[in-house]
């Protein structure tokens, strides 16, 4: 091989070299975070306004905990909507935020104008669990329209569960205030023998003998034992269905 075809064959291989690196880097770039474009509606509520600050803050965390989850599970929407609600009644047991998986790629966030420290320590207390927990739903298919599921309390306690553990895990900390000491064990016999039609807002919100979040907080402790049993890790579990994760938590 002559110096001509040398320089020649080095330079071809110098160019394809550098290519790919370009190709492998912005690939990395771009994937990153899925180029997912996020949407913000702010809605005031009759007794409060957001201020521009608090929809940077929100705006700024909730891009941020998308391109965490994108990660994690990726198969999120290309686009998703976030109607962001302000609302005038205590949220405390939930960090001062609730929310609600509407569509795959569509979102609602309630974020109360009560919470101590204001709406801006309820932004930073809770924003981040919440967001985890819908777009979980949202990859899992739970949802208000088109959901994947069929009806049935023990379907919720699970996809709920499956929700909460996940954020927790993210956020390093329970999603609500509540009393983690209950007879959660029997509370979940009590979900499993319910008849499909079941009430969902006695069960999974009030109950009329007092006890609040039943299914999501059944639905934690039943999530968490077949992660136990299993030695899965939450987004692996994720993937499970109903019946699968009722079976690893030994129902």
């Amino acid at each position: 091989m002559n110096t001509k075809t040398s320089k020649t064959l080095f330079l071809i291989i110098l160019i394809i070299s550098i290519a790919l690196y370009f190709f492998l880097f912005s690939k990395v770039v771009i994937t990153k975070d899925g180029n997912i474009k996020s949407n913000f509606v702010f809605i005031n509520s009759e007794q409060a306004s957001f201020t521009l600050k608090n929809k940077q803050s929100i705006k700024t965390i909730t891009k941020s905990t998308i391109s965490e989850m994108y990660l994690l599970m990726p198969e999120l929407a290309a686009e998703i909507n976030f109607n962001i609600r302000l609302v005038d009644r205590d949220l405390t047991n939930v960090y001062g935020v609730t929310g609600r998986a509407d569509r795959k790629d569509e979102i609602e966030i309630s974020i109360s104008s009560s919470y101590k420290g204001g709406i801006e320590q309820a932004v930073k207390d809770g924003l981040i669990g919440t967001v985890f927990h819908e777009l979980h739903h949202t990859v899992r298919g739970w949802t208000m329209y088109r959901n994947q599921f069929p009806q049935g309390i023990d379907t919720a306690a699970i996809n709920e569960g499956l929700a909460d553990v996940f954020a927790e895990i993210q956020v390093g900390r329970a999603m609500d205030k509540m009393s983690k000491n209950e007879d959660f064990a029997l509370w979940s016999k009590e979900i499993i023998s319910l008849p499909k039609n079941a009430d969902y807002n006695q069960w999974m919100n009030i109950h009329p003998d007092g006890r609040e979040a039943i299914g999501y907080r059944a639905g934690g402790y039943l999530v968490r034992a077949a992660l136990k049993n299993s030695g899965k890790d939450i987004v692996t579990l994720s993937y499970y269905s109903i019946k699968d994760i009722y079976q690893l938590a030994g129902y």
